[in-house]
């Protein structure tokens, strides 16, 4: 909850309010979210005027769908949350975050399957070669900011974003916890590599989906199955550092939630309910 990082497509933007890391900025960032993701359709493919258009209709109907119908049901994601971590948090605990969170996620890429495939049954192959140069574009910059650096100084700027992002979340970290915290962070696995080869094969799976000249009705069976099935793709090795990974990650959350102090858990508390109160106050506008 505090920092996890989740890769999701560039089509999922809107999701991605959740993550920001302060409620006043979620207001400008929702309310300009259309917008972001119609630049970043926009770059992925070069769309021509009709494509535009009928992407522009959809991302417009989605938009007013999703803040009137999904915001409110972030809103009790937060209160809920909000409840739990108040208590203390637990194994099950994580366990209902997961599920909601990935239920809502499901939901969403089946609600949004049918409008992309409208319009990117319609792309021509050189504007696959667009999405392509893009990738590319995208993946060196994955390569220098994950990959390129000694494993020490690698380690190190993960271990500082992270703690930026605890931070964030909690308000500061005092001095024993700061230590702590340091040598549970370097328990987490280093799958950087392994990150890369999986988005690398995501990518292979979605340009042969687009350049197989499906149907209109094809393609949103095949992309709802891209979208929903985000684990697809990865190899037996992959899965199993993963695996490892999202198990070291629960571990920390459960032990970083026990060395709260009482007002690190109220700013905590307090976040997740100006970001309810947030999501209602957007749902409405």
């Amino acid at each position: 909850m505090f920092f996890r990082n989740r890769t999701n497509p560039q089509f999922l933007i809107i999701l991605t309010c959740l993550l920001l890391s302060g409620c006043s900025v979620i207001s400008v960032a929702y309310n300009n979210v259309d917008t972001l993701i119609r630049w970043t359709a926009s770059d992925y493919f070069d769309f021509n005027a009709s494509q535009q258009t009928q992407f522009d209709r959809s991302l417009r109907r989605i938009h007013a769908w999703h803040r009137k119908e999904e915001l409110p049901k972030y809103a009790m994601l937060c209160t809920e949350m909000a409840k739990r971590v108040e208590a203390g948090l637990t194994s099950a605990d994580l366990d209902w975050a997961d599920n909601v969170v990935e239920e809502r996620r499901i939901f969403m890429a089946q609600y949004i399957s049918g409008d992309l495939a409208a319009v990117l049954s319609t792309i021509k192959t050189e504007q696959i070669d667009i999405m392509n140069m893009k990738f590319a574009k995208e993946n060196e910059r994955f390569r220098k900011e994950h990959l390129d650096g000694t494993p020490e100084a690698l380690e190190k700027k993960r271990v500082k974003k992270s703690i930026e992002r605890i931070e964030d979340w909690i308000g500061g970290l005092g001095a024993d916890q700061m230590i702590k915290i340091n040598a549970m962070l370097k328990t987490l696995p280093q799958n950087s590599e392994y990150r890369y080869a999986y988005r690398i094969t995501r990518q292979q799976m979605l340009r042969e989906l687009l350049g197989t000249g499906l149907s209109k009705n094809e393609l949103e069976i095949g992309l709802r199955d891209w979208l929903e099935n985000w684990g697809d793709g990865r190899t037996s090795e992959q899965k199993q550092i993963w695996a490892e990974w999202t198990n070291r990650f629960r571990l920390l959350i459960l032990e970083l939630d026990a060395i709260l102090t009482p007002k690190q858990r109220l700013y905590l508390v307090k976040k997740l309910h100006d970001y309810a109160r947030d999501f209602i106050e957007l749902s409405a506008s």
